[in-house]
Parts: structure tokens; C-alpha cells; sequence
């Protein structure tokens, strides 16, 4: 629709020009035969008939318009289902679809969830950015290993005591205020939990398959709970009104800590982790401690092993690429290495 304000020789507008342009047709050809069919971006309003696709597994409906979930039952061979930024309100009408995999509702408007419990092959489940206040409808998807409800209202970790085999759980931007209720998903190795209201880390010390943990912009102040045997590599706690490090040295399989943007105002977080063999990188920018000039050199004294700090590589690669072998005469070789210091002097060997 086009609008034009006709106006007179003073200036003054006289009346306006209205134009409807009839909205554009685009045709897309798609094989019955098809497994994998792409709508992402068509402008979609409703979910046509689709009766004809004998063999599809794969349908993508993302970046539409589309306002209700129709007109799919026959599609039973699907596996993977996308509904990514849409307009959905309801989840419902996806009862024939028993062999869906992956469902993706990301985006949407969706308040509740619901509509799933014959959805029973389900391992991966996307509720991004919607309006959802409760963790509700998933005690009959036993399958499930990875659930992302990040960017909700939640309030309250609950009702996952079906899904046993979770094995990462996305909970981010909510209203989530305790870690709880997660102590038997023992398959569980990702648990993301930033922008919460979470202000004691505790919880977590069951969670015996644990890798990695995210915490970032909590109010957390204190954390403890975490597991002497707990198999962490990565530990992110950015962000957060931490004053002080504690029960980290026994978490010897760590490979990244972050506390950037805390109180810490002492050096007692180093001696947290200089015994940790693993770890690689390191943020402990933006504290009190860290205000010095001097502070990246100190705590690289302390952890000489380390390869990043606080963004920044700490140590050049080593130039020494994997020797070639050139056999001379039987039983003797010499050894090149590729490095220009060592390239001049070539080993010899027997």
C-alpha cells in the first residue's frame, strides 16, 4: 500500500493518494518426493495443504507469519520440524507426528507448553523467546537430551523428573532464583543458567557428568556445592558480586574460569587455581584486583601454563612443526625440523 499527501500550491494538504498494490506471488516447486523441504522467509500467513508430501522428514516454516500450527497430520514421516520466529500462540495439532526428533518454536507466543505428550522420540526441543512461566508437559518425553527455554518467565526449575536423559538443559533470561530439582539427571553435562535472579551457587554437586556451567549476570555472591569429583571444564561465573573464590581447586578437570566483572578485590582466587593442570583460559578482568598495571604480569607468574587471559593470547604458539623423516641409507635417518632455528642443525639419529 502506497500513501500519497496531495497538497496545494501554499502548502496545505488537499487530500491523500491511496494505492493497494495486490502483494506479490512467489511460486516454489517442490517434489512430492522431497525429505527435506526449506519455507524459511515465504511470508507464510497459514500452513496450506501439504497432503502430497509422501516423504518429507525435514520442514522448515522459520521467518513467516504464521498464527496456528495446522494441517500437518499426514506428514508423518517428519523428523524435524521448525517453526523459528513465527506468530504461534497454542502449541497443538502435532499428535500423528510420532517420529518428530527435533521441534523448533523459538520466537513465537507461546504462554504455556503443551501439546507434546504423543511426541514421545523427541530428543531436541527449542522454546526460545516466548512467554512461558512454567516448566509443565514434558513428562512423557523420556527421550529428550536437549531442551533450550531460554528467554522466558520462568520462575522455578521443576516437573524434569521423566527426562532422565538430558544431557543439555538451557535456561537463560529467566526469573529463575535457586538451582533445584536437577539432582537426577545424572546424564546431564551442560547446564546454562545466565541472567537469572540466582545469588548462591549450590545444587549441582549430583550432577556427576557435569562439563560445563554457566552463570554469567546472576547477583551470585557466594557459591559451594560443587562436587570434589565433578568433571567441569568450563566454569563461567561473569558478571556476578563475587568478593570471594572458593571450592574450585579440586575441580582438576577445568579448562576455563571466568569471573569477570565481580568484587574480587584480593589475589586468594589465584591460589584457587594454580593446580589445575587443565586450564587454559582465564578472565579475571574488570575486578578490584585487577585494576594494577601490573596485574596481567602477576598472574601469569602464578599461572605460566595458561594460554588466554582475559581475552589476550598469553604465549606464541611454538614455531616447532612435526619433524620429517629421510632416510639416508638403512638404519640411518636425519630428522628436519620445519623451525628456522633447528633447520640449520639437523639432528642425526641411529
Amino acid at each position: 500500500m502506497n500513501v500519497t499527501s496531495i497538497t496545494d500550491d501554499c502548502g496545505v494538504k488537499e487530500y491523500e493518494k491511496i494505492v493497494v498494490e495486490p502483494e506479490e506471488v512467489e511460486i516454489v516447486e517442490i517434489s512430492a518426493d522431497e525429505t527435506h523441504v526449506d519455507l524459511t522467509r515465504h511470508r507464510l500467513k497459514e500452513i496450506g495443504d501439504y497432503t502430497w508430501l509422501k516423504k518429507v522428514e525435514n520442514l522448515s516454516f522459520r521467518w513467516n507469519l504464521i498464527k496456528k500450527i495446522e494441517n500437518l497430520d499426514t506428514l508423518t514421516t517428519l523428523t524435524h520440524l521448525e517453526f523459528y520466529d513465527n506468530q504461534i500462540t497454542k502449541v497443538e495439532n502435532l499428535d500423528t507426528l510420532v517420529n518428530l526428533d527435533t521441534l523448533d518454536l523459538s520466537f513465537n507466543r507461546i504462554a504455556k507448553i503443551e501439546g507434546l505428550e504423543k511426541l514421545t522420540k523427541l530428543k531436541t526441543l527449542f522454546f526460545v523467546h516466548n512467554k512461558i512461566t512454567k516448566i509443565e508437559g514434558l513428562e512423557t518425553l523420556t527421550e529428550l537430551e536437549y531442551l533450550e527455554l531460554g528467554d522466558n518467565r520462568i520462575a522455578k526449575i521443576e516437573n524434569l523428573d521423566n527426562n532422565l536423559k538430558l544431557d543439555r538443559l538451557f535456561l537463560g533470561a529467566n526469573q529463575i532464583r535457586q538451582i533445584e530439582n536437577l539432582s537426577h539427571l545424572k546424564n546431564l553435562t551442560v547446564l546454562s543458567l545466565p541472567a537469572n535472579a540466582i545469588t548462591v551457587v549450590d545444587g549441582v554437586s549430583k550432577l556427576s557428568n557435569l562439563k560445563e556451567i554457566y552463570l554469567a549476570q546472576n547477583g551470585i555472591k557466594y557459591f559451594h556445592g560443587l562436587g570434589e569429583n565433578l568433571p567441569l571444564e568450563i566454569l563461567d561465573l561473569n558478571q556476578n558480586r563475587l568478593e570471594k573464590v572458593e571450592n574450585v581447586r579440586q575441580l582438576v578437570s577445568l579448562t576455563d574460569f571466568w569471573v569477570r566483572g565481580n568484587q574480587l578485590a584480593d589475589w586468594s582466587v589465584l591460589d584457587e587455581l594454580v593446580g589445575l593442570p587443565q586450564l587454559g583460559t582465564v578472565y579475571l578482568d574488570n575486578n578490584p584486583f585487577a585494576e594494577a598495571d601490573t596485574h596481567r604480569g602477576k598472574v601469569l607468574r602464578f599461572l605460566p601454563h595458561i594460554d588466554r587471559l582475559d581475552g589476550q593470547q598469553c604465549r606464541e604458539k611454538s614455531l616447532l612443526r612435526a619433524p620429517k623423516m629421510d632416510n639416508l641409507e638403512e638404519g640411518v635417518s636425519r630428522i628436519e625440523f620445519e623451525d628456522s632455528l633447528t633447520a640449520e642443525h639437523p639432528v642425526n639419529s641411529i
